[in-house]
């Protein structure tokens, strides 16, 4: 197999029977991608690319059985470029239709974008089939949350803000699943000591880790206020004690005083 010979413009596309799942691009013009072909003997591979003029020329492939020693190969991969070179990620933002197929007035135009129109022969599964969509389009700024509903357009979950995002709700989750010590097979994030931070784990879906975080900050939420009400109620006990302990004690009546 030559992995010379391996040309693919974005995730979701096909490289000789590979799927790209993930991907990422450095300012340089370089990235890394994963991809999966579950008939392949090696179901598994991450990449290294050039992009020029929109195309992608892939090689130096790490091939593999195990999909979270390709996951890891791929976070690695990355995390090593950017200590080696210091390259920050060009941003791309990559936005499916998934309710018609792309053309006049079924997307949003903006001064920056779209970059890139990609349209599918038929509606198909993206993002390892999780939804389907009739094609994509790239923007090099994210479009607001308005755009997106009114074309009734769904984001990539590797879109830069979406990972930031799925990046700092990670570790809320993570530390409240370690504090209920969720089973793995239960648990959304795993714990990374290269990054020496969660991260999400693959098969979980940003919608999916926005209701545990929605979750797990409810439940603080709660807890908060118990915490809040049972405070005030010791404070009121405390205050009564000290009230009553200031009142003059009451006279009482002897033949004495008859």
């Amino acid at each position: 197999m030559n992995d010379n010979e391996f040309y693919n413009p974005a995730a979701g596309d096909r490289v000789r029977g590979y799927e790209i799942k993930r991907s990422i691009l450095f300012e340089n013009d370089r990235g890394f991608a994963l991809a999966e072909n579950p008939n392949a003997e090696q179901p598994f591979v991450t990449w290294q690319f050039t992009e020029e003029n929109g195309k992608r020329d892939y090689y130096w492939g790490h091939y593999t059985k195990n999909a979270d020693a390709a996951a890891k190969d791929y976070e690695a991969r990355i995390a090593d470029y950017r200590k080696d070179y210091g390259m920050s990620e060009k941003a791309a933002y990559k936005y499916y239709s998934t309710q018609r197929p792309i053309d006049i007035g079924t997307f949003p135009k903006t001064e920056n974008g779209p970059a890139r129109i990609v349209n599918f022969d038929t509606r198909e599964g993206v993002e390892q089939g999780r939804f389907e969509a009739w094609g994509y389009l790239v923007y090099n700024t994210p479009l607001t949350e308005k755009q997106i509903d009114d074309y009734e357009l769904r984001a990539a979950p590797d879109n830069p803000d979406i990972k930031k995002r799925m990046r700092e709700i990670s570790q809320v989750v993570g530390e409240w699943e370690d504090m209920r010590k969720a089973p793995d097979n239960l648990r959304f994030t795993t714990w990374y000591p290269d990054f020496g931070m969660f991260i999400k784990k693959d098969y979980v879906t940003p919608e999916q880790m926005e209701e545990r975080y929605n979750y797990v900050m409810e439940s603080r939420g709660r807890a908060e206020q118990k915490k809040s009400i049972a405070e005030q109620l010791k404070a009121g006990a405390e205050q009564a004690a000290k009230d009553n302990a200031a009142r003059p004690a009451p006279v009482k009546n002897t033949e004495k005083d008859r």
